[in-house]
C-alpha cells in the first residue's frame, strides 16, 4: 500500500525561491531599493474627477403650428429685373394666414419684429389658402439687391440680434387684424424664422436659418432641433424600430437629450450612468455639458413642434 501511495501521489511542490522565502518572513527582497516610494509629502496629487453633468427634466407638448415650412426648399430666386433676390419655398398649411418678409429684421423691446432698414426695404406681406404642396414667392420688385450691401452684412448675425433675413408667417388670421399684434391674440399662431445668406459652391447665395420662435396662445417659444426626436415619436412607424432604443442598453426607448449637440440617444436610467462614467456624447463624443430628458406627447396629429415647458 506504501508502495502504491508513493507511485501514485502528486510529487510535493518545490521549495520558492530564497529570496521569497526571505520575503514571506517579513524580510525585504534584494531589489527592494531599486523602486523607492515617494518621500512624505510629495507624492502626486491624481487629477480631480469632473464634476457630473446635471439632468434636466422636462415634459413636452405636442403643439400645432398649423404650417410647415419645407427647409430644403429655402431659397433665393432672381427678380424680373436681374437685380434684385426673392425668397421662395415650399410650405403647408392648415389653415389660410399670411406670409410678412423682412429683412435686417431686429425685435424690439416688447419681442415685435421690425425691419431696420425699412426706408431701402420694406416687409411685405402675402395671404395664402388652406393647403398642401403650396410654393410662395416674394412679388416681383420687393427683393433684395445684395450690390448694395457688404457680404458681411448679408452672411452674419449684426450687432444687436440684426438679421439679415426673416419672415413670418401668421396662420388664421384676418386680412384687417393687426399683424404686428397678433401674438397677443388668444387664437393666433405665428411661426418666425430668421436666417443669414450663405454662399454656394457655385459663388450664388442661399438662406440658412439660424433661429426660429413660435408664438402660440400669446407663449414665446424658442425652437430648437433635437436630433433623434423623429424617431421615437413617430408612434406610428412600426416598419423600423431600431432607431429607438437607447444606444448603449439596446432595449428603452431613448428619451434623454446630451447638450449642448442635441442628441437624444439615451434613456433615463443609462443617462444616469453616463453622467459617471463619461462626459462624452455616444454619437459624436463631444463633451457632455448636461442631459436633457424629454416626454414626447404625440396623441394629437398636425403638424408638430416638440417645445419643452
Amino acid at each position: 500500500m506504501g508502495n502504491f501511495r508513493s507511485r501514485g501521489g502528486a510529487p510535493p511542490p518545490p521549495p520558492p525561491p530564497p529570496a521569497l522565502q526571505a520575503h514571506l518572513h517579513g524580510v525585504r527582497p534584494p531589489y527592494y531599493h531599486r523602486y523607492p516610494g515617494w518621500p512624505p509629502g510629495t507624492a502626486p496629487v491624481p487629477p480631480p474627477l469632473g464634476v457630473p453633468a446635471s439632468v434636466e427634466r422636462h415634459r413636452t407638448v405636442a403643439v400645432h403650428a398649423g404650417v410647415n415650412i419645407k427647409g430644403d426648399s429655402l431659397r433665393l430666386e432672381p427678380d424680373d429685373d436681374g437685380r434684385g433676390l426673392l425668397l421662395a419655398f415650399s410650405f403647408d398649411a392648415d389653415a389660410p394666414g399670411s406670409i410678412t418678409v423682412y429683412f435686417f429684421a431686429q425685435e424690439d423691446e416688447e419681442l415685435i419684429l421690425k425691419a431696420t432698414k425699412e426706408n431701402l426695404l420694406k416687409p411685405v406681406t402675402t395671404a395664402f389658402d388652406k393647403g398642401h404642396d403650396q410654393e410662395f414667392k416674394q412679388p416681383s420688385g420687393t427683393g433684395i439687391d445684395i450690390s448694395q450691401f457688404e457680404e458681411s452684412e448679408l452672411t452674419k448675425v449684426g450687432e444687436g440680434g440684426i438679421f439679415p433675413v426673416a419672415f413670418k408667417v401668421d396662420v388664421a388670421v384676418s386680412n384687417n387684424q393687426e399683424l404686428e399684434g397678433v401674438h397677443e391674440d388668444e387664437a393666433s399662431k405665428c411661426l418666425v424664422k430668421f436666417a443669414i445668406l450663405a454662399k454656394k459652391d457655385n459663388a450664388e447665395y442661399g438662406v440658412r436659418i439660424v433661429q426660429q420662435m413660435l408664438w402660440v396662445n400669446g407663449t414665446r417659444y424658442v425652437l430648437q432641433e433635437i436630433y433623434g426626436i423623429g424617431n421615437t415619436a413617430d408612434e406610428n412607424n412600426h416598419e423600423d424600430e431600431s432607431g429607438k432604443e437607447c444606444v448603449i442598453c439596446l432595449s428603452e426607448p431613448r428619451d434623454t437629450t446630451v447638450l449642448p449637440c442635441r442628441h437624444m440617444c439615451l434613456c433615463w436610467e443609462c443617462a444616469q450612468l453616463l453622467r459617471l462614467q463619461s462626459n462624452k456624447c455616444p454619437i459624436c463624443r463631444q463633451p457632455v455639458g448636461g442631459l436633457l430628458e424629454i416626454k414626447v406627447d404625440t396623441e394629437s396629429g398636425g403638424h408638430q413642434k416638440e417645445l419643452s415647458s
